[in-house]
């Protein structure tokens, strides 16, 4: 055996020496295969989603690839795999690869999340800020438009590392040319409002910056109440209104079981009562607390307001009786300050005020909101020197400036109690309090007017957002929707099983996958197979995904999906007999619960279900026949044979030495025949793309002498795919044995691929080529060289 392989491995040398001419003529040419560019792909895939890769096997996963592009230059979806390798075997600086693959990738619609691997792939192989600025700047100017949320992403980066050297106008020009390429990079906003002065960016631009945070993601309940507070605070009251309303309806969702709380139904109920035509809703909101229990002074305040401003004076009686009657009885349940505040703003009445303010200062003597309640009430009682003394000890707050303004008006300071007043204003503009000092401001001839012009503001919103200034509230599992998609309902053996997940976005806001929204872009895909054979396979595909483009209202996103890989694949090809049904279940975002099961972290949304079925293969002496002659047909008939005979050999020698796992034909003359049909295509079929194809495929099949041998002489083929994959072959199922022929191949053969498959498949690499010393010059040209000139 031993002498049979070392002349094995001579006749090859030999031949190979002898062909090396013409395949150097061959290999200047441009071999053109979709087809086989695929498979080499699919070889590749399997490399790249494995968790324990090595150095060798990324090289030949290299290697593979640049191959596919030479076959199929518009094999596209190569460059993604090949970041996603550089990224998981950083052993290595694969820069320049990463590199030239993002700049072949990258595109207008392209999936962001590779281009976001690749720089951050390329930033860690550098440790000098310096250098990580110039890839920075060279990524920006080489690609600069392809891909608007990659020009944000890199924006931002490059104003982050101005930001470390203090070069505040760059990062600041950065940040904004980040924010302009992406409105929804909360980073890039967030270091520019830090950099720039205060009151430079517009309030409406902040604004919209919180409603897009709100759309991004609909189940956001601090976007949702940070965008209702500050259009409450732009005194936008009926956007704001709406917004808390949005607030309630999803806190309520996400917490069924829990009481709606003050920070949510109060500035609800304040942004209704200071719009021109909302203030019935006040006692709508009041009437719901009150039917769920519950007292709330504040509330019922408001209520009591609401009703006299809506010209019901016998119901705002009704409701203020009502909190006397509890204040009067059930006053250890009410905040001291809380009563006396109701007797300033809601209820006015001076002696009550003083009293319950008295109380509350003297159990809070420290608190300035506790002093500025007592300064008031003061004020109401005309103890104007008591209340000066009381306000001089304690920073000012709303109250306070409102108490401070009217002894200024007792002391006949008139423009100084104006310009309070506006201050006290400023400081809250829509409380009771505020109120308040609106009228005693235009009593004395002031006029208070908002910093902010909230009908430009609004117009602003409307352009940005049409008609939706708020969303309307919907179920998450109604606001998106998925299924996977796969061509048919039934596949044969050796053919594609294409799967794409079309993700449909129902509401009427733009649907942003993205880190922080509704979905973040997780996609799981388990497979359980049943019928002549059973296996659950979790994690099937696991991928994240990141669109650069969001999904109109309305509208889908398909993301293809490589299914037909690992444990799968190998299992029905190794079993071309049985008959399975499989149910692909697809989960986006998932997460294990306490019990171990997969759900959606998007609330309600359940699983998305398919089954296929596989037949299996009936075998007949007549079918094997009909099978052989195909061998001789067109080039997908051969291929496609080929593909069956290799899976029949491997379920014979899977069921060999067994119980059988399921009822299949077999015959001691089968193997023999299938072998010696495979034999005969190798030998002498004249297409190298049906060799090359039936190469591929038998990746997963032991092979004996016989098919070594077949496979030695196509490392003469003329073709390098062909000799690149029997050498890839041969090395798997030879060991150090083909050792030799790695190091011939990696010196001499014509073709670049090859020779680098070689010496990742172990071969010696070929020394560098010796360096050209510059030709000597005459010595009379160095005296003239080295002669200084004359000027």
């Amino acid at each position: 055996m031993l002498k049979r392989r070392s002349f094995l491995v001579f006749s090859i040398l030999l031949c190979c020496s002898l062909l090396t001419w013409a395949q150097g003529t061959l290999d200047s040419e441009q071999f053109f295969s979709p087809s086989l560019g695929q498979k080499f792909y699919e070889v590749t895939y399997e490399m790249a989603n494995s968790e324990d890769i090595n150095g060798p096997e990324f090289e030949q996963a290299v290697i593979f690839l640049n191959a596919t592009l030479d076959l199929d230059s518009r094999a596209n979806y190569v460059y993604p795999v090949l970041i996603k390798l550089a990224a998981k075997y950083p052993a290595k600086d694969y820069s320049g690869l990463v590199y030239h693959s993002l700049s072949k990738y990258l595109d207008k619609s392209t999936d962001y999340e590779p281009a976001r691997e690749a720089v951050q792939y390329m930033l860690e192989q550098l440790n000098v800020r310096e250098r990580r600025e110039q890839l920075l700047m060279s990524l920006l100017q080489n690609l600069n438009g392809k891909n608007a949320c990659f020009d944000s992403e890199v924006s931002t980066l490059l104003g982050l590392l101005m930001a470390e050297k203090a070069d505040v106008n760059t990062a600041q020009y950065f940040f904004m040319q980040a924010f302009n390429s992406n409105v929804y990079n909360k980073l890039a906003f967030a270091k520019l409002v830090e950099l720039t002065p205060e009151g430079q960016i517009a309030p409406a631009i902040h604004l919209q910056q919180r409603r897009l945070a709100l759309g991004e993601n609909l189940l956001d309940l601090e976007a949702a109440l940070a965008f209702a507070r500050y259009a409450e605070q732009l005194q936008l009251y009926e956007t704001a209104a709406d917004a808390y309303e949005y607030c309630t309806q999803l806190f309520s969702y996400l917490y069924p079981s829990q009481q709606l709380p003050p920070h949510i139904y109060l500035p609800w109920m304040l942004s209704n009562y200071n719009t021109l035509r909302n203030q019935h809703n006040c006692l709508q909101i009041a009437s719901q607390l009150r039917q769920g229990g519950r007292f709330d002074l504040f509330a019922e305040a408001i209520a009591g307001k609401a009703a006299a401003k809506i010209g019901n004076a016998e119901q705002a009686h009704r409701i203020f009786q009502a909190v006397e009657e509890k204040i009067n009885n059930q006053s250890s349940i009410i905040n001291n300050q809380s009563i006396a505040w109701f007797y300033c703003f809601a209820s006015p009445d001076a002696n009550k005020a003083l009293h319950w303010a008295n109380r509350a200062y003297s159990v809070e003597p420290g608190s300035v909101a506790a002093a500025a309640i007592l300064a008031y009430s003061l004020v109401m009682n005309e103890q104007i020197d008591w209340a000066k003394t009381i306000i001089d000890k304690y920073e000012h707050n709303q109250i306070a400036d409102l108490a401070l303004a009217r002894i200024q008006l007792a002391d006949g300071q008139r423009d100084s109690a104006i310009e309070t007043l506006k201050s006290a204003i400023a400081k809250d503009p829509g409380s009771l309090a505020a109120e308040r000092a609106k009228e005693i401001l235009s009593r004395n001839g002031g006029e208070y007017v908002p910093p902010i012009d909230t009908d430009m503001t609004l117009i602003a919103l409307r352009n940005a957002f049409a008609q939706n200034l708020v969303p309307a509230f919907i179920r998450p599992e109604k606001i998106i929707s998925a299924r996977l998609n796969i061509h048919g309902s039934e596949f044969s053996y050796g053919s594609s099983l294409d799967a794409a997940v079309a993700i449909t976005n129902n509401s009427s806001e733009p649907l942003i996958i993205s880190d922080d929204g509704l979905f973040t872009g997780n996609i799981r895909v388990d497979a359980n197979i049943t019928g002549d054979l059973n296996k659950m396979i979790p994690s099937l595909a696991s991928v994240r995904v990141r669109p650069a483009l969001s999904v109109d209202p309305g509208d889908d996103i398909f993301i293809p999906l490589h299914l037909f890989t690992g444990e799968f694949r190998r299992m029905l090809i190794t079993h071309p007999q049985a008959s399975v049904d499989i149910e692909f279940t697809l989960y986006l975002d998932p997460v294990t619960t306490d019990q171990g099961r997969i759900i959606s972290s998007i609330p309600g949304l359940e699983p998305a279900t398919i089954i296929v079925k596989r037949p299996g293969v009936e075998i007949t002496d007549r079918f094997l026949r009909n099978r052989l002659g195909a061998l001789k047909g067109r080039q997908g008939q051969k291929m496609k044979t080929a593909r069956l005979f290799i899976g029949l050999l491997m379920e014979q020698q899977a069921m060999a030495d067994r119980q059988p796992l399921y009822k299949f034909t077999y015959a001691d003359w089968m193997p023999p025949l299938l072998k010696s049909a495979l034999l005969h295509s190798l030998a002498h079929d004249d297409d190298w793309i049906v060799k090359t194809n039936i190469m591929v495929d038998m990746t997963s099949l032991p092979l004996d002498y016989e098919f070594i041998n077949a496979l030695s002489e196509s490392l003469n083929d003329i073709h390098w795919p062909t000799r690149m994959m029997a050498m890839y072959l041969l090395a798997k199922n030879q060991g150090r044995s083909f050792t030799k022929v790695l190091d011939w191949a990696a010196k001499y053969d014509s073709s670049m691929y090859v020779r680098g498959m070689a010496v990742a498949l172990g071969g010696t690499p070929p020394p560098p080529p010796p360096v050209q010393e510059p030709a000597e010059q005459p010595e009379q040209g160095r005296r003239q060289q080295g002669r200084p000139q004359q000027r």
